[in-house]
C-alpha cells in the first residue's frame, strides 16, 4: 500500500515539472533558427538539412528549439515541414505547451477550428501562465463565443495584472463584441504602455470617435497614418473628427484623400454623408447633394432614415422644398417615427412651401383669395399637420400658433380671420407662461390688433397694440398704428 501510494505521488511529481518546467528558447539558439529561417522561402530542402544537424547532440531533446523550427516552417507556409517537428515535438513531450500552440496553429491553418481550440486548451492546461495560449485561445473563439474569449483573458490577466498585451486582446474583443466602453477602458490601459501597432492606433481612435472624444481620436489617428499613411479606417477618422472639431477646410482635404481611390467596394453610406455635410460648410449644395445621393445608393431597403432626413435638408437649403417634402416623407416612414417632433418638421416644411413665391409653374387662378392650388394644397397639409400637433401636445402654443401662420397665408389681406382664432390659443398659452419668448407674443398681438383695424373695429384694436408697446416700447410700427387707431376713434 505504501509503494502504491509513493508511485502516485512519484508520477505526480514527474508529471508537474512536465507541465510547468517548460523552459524558453535561449537566445544563441533562437538566432540561429531565425538564420535558417531566413533560407525557407528560396531553398526549403537545405533550410531543413540545416535544421536536422541543428537538433542533434546536446539540442536532440530541446522541445523547445523543435518548437521554434516548426513555427519557423509554419510562417512560411511549409505546413508539411511543420508538421514533421510538431510531430517530433509532441512524442517528446506531448504536454508541453509550446508544443500544444503549435499544434493548435497547424489545425487553424488547415481550417480545423475545433482541433485548434482543444490545442489551445491544452496548453493553456500545461502552462497557466503562457499568455500566448491565452490569446490564440481567445482570438480563435472571438466569432463563436466571444464571452467565453473575454472570460479567459480576464482569468489570465487576474493572475497577471502587470501583462499589458492582455489588455489590447481585451480591447480587440469587446471592440468586435460592441461593447465599445469596455473596449475604451480596456484599451486605455494598453495604450498608456504598450506599443501599439497600426491595428492599435485604428480601433483606439475609433473608439475615441465613438465617445465622442474628437481631439483624442484626430491626434490617435494621425500617429497611426504616419505607420500607413493609406490605412483606410484612419483616413475615414481623420475626415469625420475635423467635421466634428468645426475644422471644415482640413476636413474637406482629408475627404479629397480618403476618396482618391478607385476602388470603392470599402465606403461606407455614412462616408458620403461626412464628406456631404462638410461640403454644405462651404456652401456646395450641388456637390453635397450628389455625396447624399451615394449614401442613398448604399442603403436600398432604407435601414438607415438619417440619410434621407439630412437630404431633405439639403433640399431645404436648395429652396426646393417639393423635393426636401418628399425626402422628408420618406425619413418619416423608414423611421417609423411617431415623435411629435418630427411630425411638427413636416408641417413647418408645407408652410416653407407654401411661403415660397409663386413662379409660372404654379398659376395664380384657381382660389377665392388669389392663390394657386399648388400653394393652396401645401397650405391644407400644413394646416392638418399642425392641428395633429396642438391635438397631441395642447399645452404647447406651436401647434396653434403654426397653424395661426399658415393661414395667414391663405388669407393674405386678413379679411376673413382664418388665423385669428389660432393666434388666440397661441396667446392664451404664451401670455400664461412666463418663460414664452416675447417676439412670439408680439406676433399674436400684432395679428389680433390688426385683424380689427382691417375691420374698422379700432377700440377692440387698441388693447393689443398697448401690450405690444409694453413689451417693445420703441416699436415704430406699433406706435404708428397707434396714432391712426387713437385718431379714427376721436
Amino acid at each position: 500500500m505504501i509503494s502504491k501510494k509513493l508511485c502516485v505521488v512519484c508520477c505526480s511529481l514527474f508529471l508537474s515539472a512536465t507541465l510547468w518546467a517548460q523552459k524558453p528558447l535561449s537566445d544563441d539558439l533562437q538566432q540561429q533558427v531565425n538564420q535558417i529561417a531566413a533560407t525557407i522561402k528560396d531553398d526549403p530542402a537545405s533550410a531543413m538539412k540545416a535544421f536536422d544537424e541543428l537538433t542533434k547532440g546536446k539540442n536532440k531533446k530541446n522541445v523547445a528549439l523543435v518548437v521554434a523550427i516548426g513555427n519557423a516552417f509554419l510562417d512560411n507556409d511549409k505546413v508539411d515541414q511543420a508538421k514533421s517537428y510538431a510531430t517530433k515535438a509532441g512524442e517528446m513531450d506531448s504536454r508541453n505547451a509550446g508544443y500544444c500552440i503549435l499544434a493548435g496553429d497547424i489545425a487553424l491553418k488547415e481550417k480545423k477550428v475545433g482541433e485548434a481550440g482543444s490545442s489551445y486548451e491544452q496548453a493553456i492546461m500545461a502552462d497557466k501562465d503562457n499568455f500566448e495560449a491565452y490569446r490564440k485561445y481567445a482570438r480563435l473563439y472571438l466569432g463563436v463565443n466571444p464571452e467565453l474569449s473575454v472570460e479567459k483573458l480576464l482569468e489570465f490577466k487576474e493572475k497577471h495584472p502587470e501583462e499589458v498585451n492582455v489588455n489590447r486582446e481585451l480591447g480587440n474583443a469587446y471592440y468586435l463584441m460592441k461593447q465599445y466602453g469596455n473596449a475604451k477602458t480596456a484599451y486605455d490601459a494598453f495604450m498608456q504602455v504598450g506599443t501599439p501597432d497600426e491595428q492599435d492606433y485604428a480601433r483606439y481612435s475609433n473608439l475615441l470617435f465613438l465617445s465622442k472624444d474628437y481631439a483624442e481620436s484626430l491626434e490617435t489617428a494621425t500617429k497611426g497614418l504616419a505607420l500607413n499613411p493609406e490605412d483606410h479606417l484612419m483616413k475615414r477618422l481623420l475626415m469625420y473628427n475635423n467635421y466634428e472639431m468645426k475644422k471644415y477646410p482640413e476636413g474637406i482635404d482629408a475627404a479629397e484623400k480618403f476618396f482618391a481611390v478607385e476602388d470603392t467596394t470599402n465606403f461606407v453610406y455614412l462616408d458620403y454623408m461626412y464628406y456631404g455635410r462638410l461640403l454644405l460648410t462651404q456652401k456646395q449644395d450641388s456637390q453635397a447633394l450628389e455625396q447624399y445621393n451615394k449614401a442613398l445608393a448604399l442603403d436600398p431597403n432604407g435601414e438607415h432614415p438619417e440619410i434621407q432626413k439630412e437630404l431633405s435638408g439639403v433640399y431645404e437649403g436648395m429652396l426646393n422644398y417639393p423635393a426636401a417634402i418628399d425626402s422628408y416623407k420618406k425619413y418619416l416612414e423608414q423611421a417609423k417615427s411617431e415623435e411629435v417632433t418630427d411630425l411638427f418638421m413636416l408641417g413647418r416644411l408645407y408652410y416653407m412651401a407654401a411661403s415660397a413665391p409663386e413662379t409660372n409653374a404654379n398659376p395664380a387662378d384657381t382660389t377665392a383669395t388669389g392663390i394657386s392650388t399648388v400653394k393652396a394644397g401645401y397650405i391644407a397639409e400644413a394646416d392638418t399637420i399642425f392641428a395633429q400637433v396642438a391635438e397631441r401636445v395642447p399645452d404647447s402654443y406651436l401647434g396653434s400658433f403654426w397653424r395661426a401662420r399658415v393661414n395667414s397665408l391663405a388669407d393674405p389681406e386678413t379679411t376673413l380671420g382664418l388665423a385669428k382664432p389660432y393666434y388666440e390659443q397661441a396667446l392664451a398659452i404664451l401670455e400664461a407662461n412666463p418663460n414664452s419668448a416675447p417676439a412670439n407674443i408680439v406676433e399674436c398681438l400684432r395679428y389680433l390688433g390688426y385683424y380689427y383695424v382691417v375691420k374698422e373695429e379700432y377700440e377692440s384694436s387698441m388693447p393689443y397694440w398697448n401690450k405690444v408697446l409694453e413689451i417693445s416700447p420703441d416699436d415704430a410700427a406699433a406706435k404708428q398704428v397707434m396714432e391712426f387707431v387713437t385718431n379714427a376713434t376721436k
